[in-house]
């Protein structure tokens, strides 16, 4: 932004000073240049008065120390008497063309000169004709001058235009800068993040002040609904250990008509044991603050898939992995929290001789890891909708629902992504992106 704020301030600077310097000194230059030239004007009307003067006299045309003496250093004059025979050529610019021209009733045409002709005698009965070139190099030396005063100045505009643009910049830039801080922290999971806008314009501030009044509310509500959900979690956990214990006791003293009965009920203990379990790992995801770093993607597939092969092999269920060197930018334990509860998921769907398979590569500057399994898959509904809480899509009775959901979270807390595809051949296909770098 402040980079942003400088090009436009002096970009907007540099087109007003355009518009002020450059009319500027082209009206001031073109003064000099009639200043130039009435002097040249003026000159050479003096010394055809004092030629008028000599002429009438019938003084030596010859002597032209009396006609030059008013020219300045430099100047060619140039006087002819009324039939065009030459009278004075004195200078560096009395030519054969010079002379021929003012005989024609010409100005001559000299480089980098200013010329004037003057009438010797009344205009109705011209004695003659003078003419005065004179060099430019002075005018041009004033128009330069000229021209880098006014550069110089436009050049110190822009220099304090600058400073006060950066001085700008940063006063607005800063308390930007700090609320954009602010909501990264607390999109990484870090609630108590504020902005804390004391500094920049008035608006910024507002924005500031709106923001941490957000973040507070929304704090808050996050700590009541995590406090309730562990709450109630660690509260049902005690009375379903009790109930399950009890039931098992009663389950060996029962006919065997009503053991049946009570082994249903033991499982659904079990079950709303998992769906505390599962609410306390949501809670714990969603309180975490995240703090990722480079991970080695490979070495922890190849740990989680060692550490599953036990319970996939009790399954009947073929396990394989096929993982290439690369790292990814993730909070250290969130990628195996991932890889648990998708090697979970999957087992619990599939029975003996299913296949799940768990790659890792490198594409477009994201970690792509997927978990594929061959059973029965879900279709597309349950497929937008299985990584919302309490969604159990491949109708496992024993399952919480709450695994995907813990997985989205994390992923999403590292910046990556969660999908779920369908098997090319049936099943199901979980893709997990991460960033192999830090991000933007």
């Amino acid at each position: 932004m402040t980079r942003r704020i400088l090009a436009g301030f002096l970009g907007l600077l540099i087109g007003v000073l355009a518009l002020i310097v450059v009319p500027l000194g082209a009206d001031l230059s073109a003064q000099h240049r009639r200043d130039f030239q009435d002097a040249v004007n003026g000159t050479a009307a003096s010394l055809a008065a004092v030629a008028e003067e000599r002429l009438g006299d019938r003084a030596d045309p010859k002597d032209r120390g009396l006609i030059t003496l008013q020219a300045h250093p430099g100047d060619t004059v140039i006087l002819l008497d009324d039939r065009g025979n030459v009278l004075v050529a004195e200078g560096a610019h009395a030519t054969q063309a010079t002379i021929r021209a003012v005989r024609a009733g010409r100005a001559p045409e000299v480089v980098d000169t200013v010329t004037a002709v003057a009438t010797v005698g009344p205009k109705a009965h011209p004695e003659g004709r003078l003419v005065l070139v004179r060099a430019a190099e002075p005018l041009d030396r004033r128009i330069e001058r000229l021209w880098a005063g006014l550069s110089a100045a436009a050049a110190l505009a822009l220099a304090v235009g600058a400073l006060v643009a950066v001085g700008l910049a940063r006063w607005i830039a800063r308390p930007l800068r700090d609320l954009r801080g602010a909501a990264m922290r607390m999109g990484g999971g870090d609630i108590t993040a504020r902005a804390g806008g004391t500094n920049g314009p008035p608006e910024v501030r507002e924005l500031s002040r709106a923001f941490d009044e957000m973040a507070a509310r929304i704090g808050s509500l996050l700590d009541s609904h995590r406090i309730m959900t562990l709450d109630v979690s660690h509260q049902l956990r005690t009375p379903l250990a009790a109930l399950r214990l009890r039931l098992e006791l009663l389950a060996d003293d029962v006919p065997g008509d009503l053991r049946s009965e009570l082994h249903g009920a033991l499982r659904e203990i079990g079950r709303l044991t998992r769906l505390a379990d599962g609410l306390l790992a949501v809670a714990r995801a969603e309180e975490m603050v995240t703090h990722p770093e480079s991970v080695d993607v490979r070495g922890i597939v190849e740990e989680r898939v060692e550490l599953w092969e036990p319970a996939s092999k009790e399954c009947g269920v073929t396990l394989t992995t096929a993982v290439g060197p690369a790292r990814a930018w993730a909070t250290p334990g969130h990628l195996d929290q991932v890889l648990d509860n998708l090697l979970a998921n999957a087992l619990e769907a599939l029975g003996p001789g299913n296949h799940i398979a768990v790659t890792a590569r490198v594409a477009d500057g994201s970690v792509v890891i997927s978990v594929a399994d061959d059973g029965p898959g879900l279709t597309q509904p349950q497929r937008d909708a299985a990584f919302n809480r309490f969604v159990s899509g491949r109708s496992q009775p024993s399952s919480s629902g709450l695994g995907l959901a813990i997985v989205a979270r994390l992923v999403a807390a590292d910046h990556g992504s969660a999908e779920l595809h369908e098997t090319p051949g049936g099943g199901l296909t979980a893709v997990v992106r991460l960033p192999s770098g830090r991000p933007r």
